[in-house]
């Protein structure tokens, strides 16, 4: 009698065991969003944000929807490291670096009780020249010297682990910029502000959500699930990479893109 009370007490807590972990939240992963011109001054004729700084508020913004990542507010991280002169000349060596400087990331992770950094930069280029510039610079030069050939947008972004010193996840999103006839220019500041809001769009459409999905798959394997497309070729794995040209569109509140791309 007395085993098999010992028994079924045992299974009881097994069961109760399993029951308190499926229950549990899982602890959120902290993770600090750096844009590499975080520090930088607005500088082109628009005042318009970087694209880099778009694309990390986005991201931010759906970490901010889960209980998965929590991670800090951008202006108040901006706010930190200016205020902070030691703090400031570490992240200038570390986003000017064209290697992960991990170390670096790690004094800095630490002043905002992080141990991820996700860095994001953004850069224009053309065939013509390897010179790499953001892209209102780019739309000034064009606009200013009428110019008219391709143009290319790139943003990286690169997840760094940095208590081991390893880059967790990385990727790369290269678009056209301009019409069919290879034309970026605004003639005016409503034509500047069009190509600006198809920029956000881009951004929340379609490369935060990839970002975001990709990053808590890093921590949660099975928290996302691509969502089925209509041709029933299988799960949504292509990815349309163009600027959206409505910039007029709003995305739904809980849009987070229809793909997982990048695994």
């Amino acid at each position: 009698m007395k085993l098999w009370y010992y028994c079924i007490m045992k299974i009881l807590v097994y069961i109760l065991f399993i029951f308190y972990f499926l229950i549990t939240p899982a602890i959120a992963q902290e993770v600090l969003v750096l844009p590499t011109n975080i520090l930088s001054e607005k500088e082109n004729y628009y005042r318009f944000d970087e694209v880099s700084e778009i694309v990390a508020n986005d991201v931010i913004k759906n970490f901010n929807k889960t209980d998965k990542i929590n991670t800090p507010d951008l202006y108040k991280v901006k706010s930190k490291l200016n205020s902070n002169q030691q703090l400031k000349q570490l992240s200038i060596k570390a986003l000017q670096n064209k290697k992960t400087d991990f170390d670096s990331l790690k004094e800095i992770a630490k002043e905002f009780n992080c141990d991820y950094v996700l860095l994001i930069s953004s850069a224009a280029s053309t065939n013509k020249n390897s010179i790499k510039r953001s892209a209102w610079e780019i739309l000034e030069v064009s606009t200013a010297f009428d110019i008219s050939y391709p143009y290319k947008h790139e943003i990286s972004a690169i997840l760094v682990d940095t208590n081991n010193s390893l880059v967790m996840w990385s990727n790369n999103f290269s678009t056209k910029l301009g019409n069919n006839l290879n034309k970026f220019q605004a003639k005016n500041y409503a034509q500047a502000n069009d190509e600006y809001e198809k920029f956000k769009l881009y951004s929340q459409m379609i490369v935060s959500p990839s970002i975001s999905q990709n990053i808590v798959l890093r921590f949660y394997p099975k928290s996302i699930t691509p969502l089925k497309t209509d041709d029933n070729n299988g799960e949504a794995l292509r990815f349309d990479k163009s600027i959206p040209e409505k910039p007029n569109l709003r995305p739904r509140e809980e849009f987070y893109g229809d793909i997982i791309y990048g695994i």
